[in-house]
């Protein structure tokens, strides 16, 4: 057990529901099962605190993702009130926040998360406004290190999931109801932002050729996002409307990828990808780019063995071709799905998560315990 409680103040300046919300709420959900105080900050619209207030974990609401000295001042009384002393910045505005809410307090540590593998915008604010950077890939920390972070700044912590339980044939019974299919039609899925750099317009064109190799077959979409408009102009043009479905944002988006015959994830950039862990948490193999900490996801770390179908462009025809053949050959889907399970498991999992966490907050803090042996994280 730890030697002392922390108190730490989780913050996200986001509306939306991504990997990196998750990530944070599930961190923020077992430090406060294993006793350490918990003050949330976050907008008051945002996805985040709507699961947050059932908690009854401590919240703060704040405006939006602009600072201002009103909001400031009251925050970092309120901070000080609660001798808070780690402030966890899940995204860029976030540390900004925190580095204005520290100033003049050394006692109060800034850690800042990096989830994406996009450039730095600003070295100077991570190298002077933070104490810590958590990367939440190795590909992240090489972003950063070639951005101009400073290396002993940086920290290596793989994100994490708990591994889902869940029976794939009643998820498939249920899905394939709701979507008024028989059970024994092919079940495509994909989950994430519906963003440029995901990819899914290659996807949609991919899913036109796909329907002349094998027929009747459905792609369920998980996600809100700009492109929406866009994605289903084409599904339109194309007829595919029988095929493809944007499903829009889903609360649980792990029991689609549980009931689906393949999980496909065709992204130009990532950080890292939560929903790939799932995917092989569940059993369900995966078709996807090989891009940022992706790769650490779809390659074993011993031998490098591919634990997927890995797309090498952003050719619709080469991604129909790999959504056929993951479907079909049973004898390599069987292995990949044994091989991919076992990485997840041994990698990507909440419990080595947290550990993670609490030893950058421990380290960042001067604590003695930043030395001990890993915790055991127990979590519904």
């Amino acid at each position: 057990m730890l030697r002392s409680t922390l108190k730490i103040a989780l913050m996200s300046s986001q509306i939306n529901w991504g990997g990196g919300e998750h990530l944070l709420y599930s961190l923020g959900e077992s430090l406060h099962r294993l006793g350490h105080e918990i003050l949330w900050i976050a907008p008051r619209s945002s996805r985040l605190l709507e699961r947050v207030r059932p908690t009854g974990m401590d919240a703060y609401e704040i405006a939006g993702r602009h600072p201002t000295p009103r909001t400031l001042l009251k925050l970092r009384r309120l901070l000080h009130e609660r001798g808070v002393e780690i402030l966890h910045g899940n995204d860029t505005h976030a540390i900004t926040w925190g580095s204005l809410l520290s100033f003049g307090r050394a006692s109060m540590k800034i850690l800042g998360v990096k989830h994406t593998v996009f450039p730095v915008g600003s070295a100077m604010k991570y190298n002077w406004m933070v104490d810590r950077v958590i990367c939440v890939s190795h590909a992240v920390r090489e972003v950063c290190i070639d951005g101009g972070i400073l290396a002993k700044k940086l920290a290596v912590v793989h994100g994490g999931i708990e591994p889902p339980k869940r029976d794939r044939m009643s998820e498939r019974k249920l899905a394939c109801a709701k979507l008024g299919i028989d059970l024994d039609v092919p079940l495509y899925c994909a989950v994430g932002n519906l963003l440029p750099c995901k990819g899914y317009d290659t996807l949609v064109d991919a899913a036109a050729q796909l329907r002349k190799r094998i027929g009747h077959f459905k792609l369920v979409i998980c996600g809100e996002g700009k492109m929406r408009n866009k994605l289903q102009a084409m599904i339109d043009a194309q007829n595919l409307n029988d095929h493809v479905e944007l499903l829009g944002f889903c609360e649980d988006p792990t029991s689609w990828i549980a009931a689906s015959d393949v999980f496909v994830h065709p992204t130009h950039s990532e950080g890292l990808s939560l929903v790939s862990i799932a995917a092989q948490m569940v059993g369900t193999p995966i078709v996807a780019t090989e891009v940022g900490g992706l790769r650490e996801v779809l390659r074993c770390q011993d031998s490098s063995k591919p634990l997927g179908w890995i797309l090498g462009s952003r050719c619709p025809s080469e991604l129909a071709e790999l959504l056929d053949v993951a479907l079909n050959d049973r004898e390599k889907r069987q292995q990949i799905i044994r091989d991919a399970q076992q990485s997840a498991m041994q990698h990507f999992t909440l419990e080595q998560m947290v550990n993670g966490f609490l030893n950058a907050y421990t380290e960042s803090r001067g604590a003695s315990e930043s030395k001990r042996t890993p915790l055991s994280v127990r979590v519904a």
